[in-house]
Formats: C-alpha cells, structure tokens, sequence
C-alpha cells in the first residue's frame, strides 16, 4: 500500500485513546485505512495527561496495531488532537489610537495580533488565537486592512489550557518516539466536520458529551466565540450506578441497555445475575439526576457565554459517546424546548471506513477533523532486508531456535525490532530538520538586524545633530 499521502490523527480522549490512518480524495471525501484505540482512563484524566510513562506505552501499543495494516511503513509523525478539563477561552481587546487619519495596513493588523499573543496568562499557555471582528468608529469589519481610522479595536478570542497539558503531552510521545506534527485543539477541529456554513453563521452551541468531561462551545457570525470545558461526563453516570452496588462493568453495560429511557412498569427489574436484580426506576432515577446536572451546567455556561439560546438560531448540536444513551434525543428536545437540537452522530464529510474499524457514533469528529486538517505524510516506507539467517530457521529439522522460539516468532521479533530502529532514526532524522530549521531562521534574523544596523549607520552620516533628534522623536 502506498504511504506517500497517508496522514496518522491520534486524539488523547478521557476513556481512551483512538488512532486513525486515512487520505484525502479528489472529491473531499476520506478514506480511512486503519483504526485502533486503547484503554486510557488510567493514566489521562478528564482529558489530560496524568502519567507520562504510562501514555507512551499506551502511544507505543497503539502504533503497533496500526502499522501491520500498512504493510513495510513506520509512523514518523502524527497529527495530534488535544483537549480536557483545562481548555477555556478568554477574550482580549487590542486597541490603536493615531493622532491622524491613518490606513490601517498589514504591519498595523499584525502587531496587534502580536501584542495578543504576548499576553500572560499565570500557570496557562496561549494554545490558538480566534481573531473576531475589528471595530472601527460603530462599524464592525472581518478585514480592516485598507481602511482609514484614528482609533482601531481588535477582538481575540484566546484558547487557554494549563502549561502542564501540553508539556505532558509533548514528553509521552517523544518517549513514544512519534513526532508530533501539528498539536490542534479538539474541539475546534471537530467543529470542522461536524457543523456546517449555516450553522456557524446563524448561530449554534455544539456540546461535546464525552466520557469525563463535556465541552461547550458557541459559534456566531462564523467564528467561535466562546470554549470551556465541564469537568464531568458519561463516566459520572457509570460511577453514579456503582452505587447500586454494581461494579463499574455492570454499571457500563446497563447504562447503555436503559439510558434514559422511562420504565414502562413499576415492577420490571434489571437481571444483574442469576440471583441478584434491581429495579429498573432505580437505575433511571440514578442516570436521570446525573444527565440533569450536566444539562444545568452546560445551559448554565451558555448564559455565561453572552449568547442567549433563542438569539442562536441553528440550536444545540450534540456530539461524543454521550449521545448514544437510549431516549437522550426525546429528553433533551423537551428540556431544551423550542430550540433545535441535532445529534451529529456522523460528520459532514463523508468517510469511507474501508476495511477499518468504525468508531462509536458521535466519537468519530476529531480524529476526522485532525486527517482532513493534515497535510504532510506521516510515514516512512521501510526496505525489509531478509538475513540468511532467516531462511535457515525455516528449514525442515529446525523449526526452532536454540531458545525455544519458533521460525515465526523469530521472523515477527526481527521485523518488529527493525521497525522500531527505522521509527527511532526516522524521529531523529525529524528532531534534526526541526533544529535545522531553527538554525536557518535564527541567521536570517541576524542579517535583517546587521542589515538595519548598517543602514542606521550610514543614514546617520547624512544626518545634521537636528536630524537626528527629530528622527529619533
């Protein structure tokens, strides 16, 4: 299989974490050519990462499962979609008073935006800054290049999460040995696929149910203007049943068999084993106080939001594992009323899983979003070199080794650790272009600095002792 144009998303989620490999077609349509996920709730908490070791061993298993589907190729790099409870917007004004009339002009626009992203924020990082519109007298404009003003407002609207989120995140996959090869923020890639045009222009909130934590964000006008993230999810309905003295697999499996769907009966029960049952109110009633409490907190950040519901006229979309809780539609089209409500089980792109394992519905958005995003290979076609060796552990009289190992076992070993080797070097050869590319930039500075420096020097030359003083002025 050909590797030239495959891209490799990797989405950090509370319960697990999920990998997918696919390309772009002609069309704008996707094929997914492979897809793995493993069991992350140990070790990434509400979306972030706990324990470094732990994720890197959970990245490293997830590559291996990956890679045999894509026949002699290691995964160099990954586009890498991040997220939890930390990520929260924060909007900031940047203004501009001239004493005169003045055009406002790329290099006007840009030292703004510059001016944003040198803002602090104590203990968090500046992960994408959301330009908004920029405010000149009462008009308001997308592109005020061009435009003549004596004052100018910029409006930014900046994703935070705490420093920690992304130097945890950075550290697993470099012991992982995969580069990452764009970080981007879940939700905003998942955004991507999920709402449409008219969706963001009217005015929508699209709340992520996910398993430890659900993210809400507001679209109007066509930007963002608005992301936080509510510590708390399917997980806490599953933990809520635990209650009923279940344990956490019981507790999982009957919350997907009964959701939120009201018992027909008084007396019909759950059959929990062959001498144990519990009354089916009492697993409704347990699920029904949790789901209303996060349906408090996400109306609640609406409000805190500015954008009142009835103002955003393309509604409340849903999306995340969350979704697929039995009657959530029918609950939350009477909680939310007159509004619209839309479960986007699938994305607006359309995807061919080929011969892939599909994920659950409404999970699919990120790991869709970040390989539509991709625009760079993520891997390396490896050149198997067949030793001799090989050849005579296969030989009738000596299935297996001096260990004990088979023919196969052997062959499988050697192409796995020669797969390994490949990934390491291919992640050095990386870490080389990234320092490269460093070097370059930093000596391009340095001669546009020489370069200024010796045209102050030979302009000073020409200048008379006023000149100079009105210059500096």
């Amino acid at each position: 299989m050909a590797t030239n144009d495959l891209i490799v998303a990797i989405e950090l989620g509370s319960s697990k974490i999920a990998g997918a490999v696919g390309r772009k077609r002609p069309d704008d349509s996707l094929q997914v050519v492979a897809y793995a996920s493993e069991p992350a709730s140990g070790f990434v908490r509400r979306g972030v990462v706990y324990n470094i070791d732990k994720t890197a061993q959970c990245l490293t298993d997830l590559i291996n499962r990956l890679e045999p589907e894509l026949n002699n190729a290691t995964i160099e790099q990954a586009y890498v979609g991040v997220g939890g409870y930390t990520l929260h917007s924060e909007l900031n004004t940047i203004a501009r008073t001239f004493e005169e009339e003045t055009r406002v002009s790329d290099a006007i626009v840009t030292s703004m935006e510059e001016e944003n992203a040198a803002k602090e924020y104590p203990g968090h990082n500046i992960l994408v800054m959301v330009s908004q519109e920029y405010k000149i007298g009462n008009n308001s404009l997308n592109d005020p290049v061009g435009v003549n003003c004596t004052r100018i407002e910029g409006n930014y609207l900046n994703i935070l999460a705490r420093t920690s989120v992304m130097d945890n995140t950075g550290k697993s996959f470099e012991l992982a040995k995969v580069n990452i090869a764009n970080d981007s923020i879940a939700p905003l890639v998942a955004a991507d696929v999920l709402l449409t045009d008219n969706e963001r222009r009217q005015g929508c909130v699209l709340v992520d149910f996910g398993a430890d934590t659900t993210t809400v964000s507001v679209y109007k006008g066509g930007y963002l203007r608005f992301l936080t993230v509510i510590p708390m999810g399917g997980q806490n309905i599953t933990r809520d049943l635990c209650s009923l003295q279940l344990d956490e697999q019981e507790a999982e499996r009957i919350k997907r068999n009964y959701g939120l769907v009201f018992p027909a009966s008084a007396d019909e029960a759950v059959q929990v084993d062959a001498s144990r049952s519990i009354e089916v109110r009492k697993v409704h009633d347990v699920i029904e106080a949790r789901f209303e409490e996060i349906m408090l907190n996400v109306c609640h950040q609406i409000e805190a939001s500015g954008y009142e519901l009835k103002n955003l006229l393309a509604g409340v979309v849903f999306c995340g594992g969350g979704i697929n809780l039995k009657g959530i539609e029918g609950v939350l089209t009477q909680k939310f009323q007159s509004t619209k409500i839309r479960l986007a089980h699938d994305t607006a792109v359309q995807v061919d899983w080929d011969t892939a394992t599909h994920p659950e519905n409404g999970t699919q958005g990120v790991l869709v979003g970040l390989l539509m995003a991709g625009e760079e290979t993520c891997f390396q076609e490896v050149q198997m070199e067949i030793q001799p060796e090989d050849y005579k552990a296969a030989v009738p009289g000596e299935l297996f080794t001096d260990e004990g190992e088979s023919a196969q076992e052997e062959r499988d070993r050697k192409r796995m650790e020669e797969l390994q080797r490949k990934r390491e070097e291919a992640a050095k050869r990386a870490q080389e272009r990234k320092e490269k590319q460093k070097g370059f930039l930093s000596g391009i500075m340095k001669k546009i600095k020489s370069v200024g420096e010796k045209f102050e020097e030979g302009i000073g030359e020409f200048l008379s002792d006023e000149d100079k003083d009105d210059n500096n002025k």
